[in-house]
Parts: structure tokens; C-alpha cells; sequence
């Protein structure tokens, strides 16, 4: 409390995990700075300089690590400020501009609130007509502002790893599982549900974000991928962070559209790469392995 009886605001640190995308951070840069509440503190962390664009000013620059797990838990490690809440965005996430300001009030409106994520008006990683462009980003998030402000949530056991956020005096040692290498599949389905053991998690509606699921210039290796989606799940299973039957569902999913779409059609080739993955996961699987690691030998 202040003297004059109030509580004060609560704060915020942004960090943006990035590698090899140097323009796309650049504008998830700039949709930060643009935010109505500034964050107390602004990082980034890439595996090396060469994944900077040409400005940094404002922010604390991480490198030296690689993976999408192992970036974040950098991030956090080099948070200097005592902000209240952490927020992770995607180098393809376009926030509102009040999307800090509108989390921020929803941790202050709910204690029991430990994380939250956003409502994704776009997602162009979640549906066949691909990536959403900027200008389709902007006029979506420009239409938005129309709606009233609901003060709505509900309950979660996930958050999206395109936008999220958690009190970080709820969890101050938490961090994801290194074990999980690159593309770090699943690892904010894994923070999520050690988090949620500190108190509740819920999607936000007035929390407002697109993704645009930008095209990573044709540089995902399938069979890696695919594997991943196979042992990542027995990983977090064995761990203790999923339980049987959630491990098998994020197994089957993935694995049932690889199956479906590599018959036939303009997704089979690759398609068919991700379920050469995800059969070789399965049979280290079979075999008792715990190897996430092992997709960076692939």
C-alpha cells in the first residue's frame, strides 16, 4: 500500500524468444514499445547476434542459447526487475495495444489468478489457410477495439504459447524443461500445468492478440518435428507433468492428422516426413527410451 491507502500497479517484463527472424522480431519489438502501459523491463533472447535486427535500443539482449524452452528459461534468468508479471509473446504475435494493461488488470481484479492467456481473434498456425497477413492483422486488432471491455474469463488448464502471461511471485523458480530441444513442442502445455499447481489459469477475453503463424522460410524439419510430437508427450508423461491420459491424447492428435494427410493432397510430402518422426519416437518409445534430445541428431 502507498501512503495515500492505495495499492500501487502492478508491473510487467516482456520477453521475446526469437532465432533467425531478425525483421518479424523487429515489428514484435515494436508492438511492445507501442503497448499503452510500458513494461518495467523489455528482453530478448536469441541464440545469436545475427537473429537481431539492427536496433535494440531498450532492451536487454540474451544470447548463447538455443530452443524455444532453453530461450525463455534464459529470459527469465536475466530478469533484473522485480515485475510482478512475466509476459512471453511470439516473434509473430500481434498484441493490442492494451493487451499488457488489460493482463495486468486482470491479476490485480483476480488473486487466484497465477497465469493467463489472451483471446486469439487470428491464428494462422492453427488453420489451413495459413499465415495471417499484416494488414489482415492490423484491421482485425483495429475492428476489435469496438467491443467493450468484459472483464470475462475462463478457466484453463493450458496457455498459449503465442501469448501469455503468469505472476511471477506465484512460481519464482519455474522455469521449462530444458530437455525439450528447438522447436520445445508442448513447452508451454508443460509450464501450464506445473503452474497451475500455484492457482488458476484462464483465458482472458479482453486480453486481445493475433497470431499471425508466420512462415518460417521453409526451415522446420519435419522428421524432427514429428518425433517430437511422439516422445514429447512419453517425456512429460514419465516427468510427472502429464498424466497418462493427456500424454496419449497429445500423442494421437498430431499423429492422426500425419496419418490422415499423408495419403494424398498438397500437404503429403511433408506430412509424410512427420509421421516418419513420429514412428521413429514410437519405437524408442517401445523401447523404454526418454530421448527428446535426440532430435537434433535427426
Amino acid at each position: 500500500m502507498t501512503r495515500s491507502g492505495t495499492t500501487p500497479p502492478l508491473s510487467s517484463a516482456v520477453i521475446l524468444a526469437s532465432a533467425g527472424r531478425p525483421a518479424l522480431l523487429a515489428q514484435a519489438m515494436a508492438h511492445v514499445e507501442h503497448q499503452s502501459m510500458v513494461p518495467r523491463e523489455r528482453i530478448l533472447s536469441v541464440p545469436e547476434a545475427s537473429s537481431l535486427p539492427a536496433s535494440t535500443a531498450g532492451w536487454t539482449v540474451v544470447t548463447g542459447t538455443t530452443g524455444l524452452a532453453a530461450q525463455r528459461n534464459a529470459g527469465l534468468d536475466a530478469l533484473a526487475s522485480d515485475a510482478d508479471v512475466v509476459v512471453f509473446f511470439d516473434d509473430d504475435a500481434v498484441p493490442r495495444a492494451d493487451y499488457l494493461a488489460q493482463a495486468l488488470s486482470a491479476f490485480a481484479r483476480w488473486p487466484d489468478l497465477v497465469g493467463l492467456t489472451g483471446r486469439v481473434l487470428l491464428d494462422g498456425a492453427a488453420h489451413s489457410s495459413g499465415e495471417v497477413s499484416v494488414a489482415t492483422a492490423d484491421a482485425t486488432l483495429a475492428r476489435s477495439w469496438e467491443e467493450a471491455p468484459v472483464g470475462v474469463r475462463h478457466p484453463r488448464r493450458t496457455l498459449y504459447g503465442c501469448n501469455f502471461a503468469y505472476r511471477l511471485a506465484a512460481a519464482p523458480t519455474l522455469r521449462f524443461d530444458a530437455r525439450l530441444p528447438l522447436y520445445s513442442w508442448l513447452e508451454d502445455h508443460d509450464f501450464a500445468r506445473r503452474l497451475m499447481r500455484h492457482g488458476a489459469l484462464a483465458a482472458v477475453d479482453d486480453c486481445v492478440v493475433v497470431h499471425r503463424g508466420a512462415d518460417s522460410g521453409g526451415r522446420t524439419n519435419h522428421v524432427r518435428l514429428g518425433y517430437s510430437q511422439l516422445m514429447n508427450p512419453v517425456h512429460l508423461a514419465r516427468s510427472g507433468s502429464f498424466p497418462a491420459w493427456l500424454a496419449g491424447w497429445e500423442i494421437a492428435r498430431p499423429t492422426a492428422k500425419n496419418l490422415a494427410y499423408a495419403v494424398a493432397g498438397a500437404q503429403s510430402p511433408w506430412r509424410r516426413e512427420r509421421l516418419r518422426g513420429n514412428l521413429m519416437g514410437l519405437a524408442d518409445a517401445l523401447r523404454g527410451r526418454d530421448t527428446p534430445e535426440r532430435i537434433v541428431e535427426l
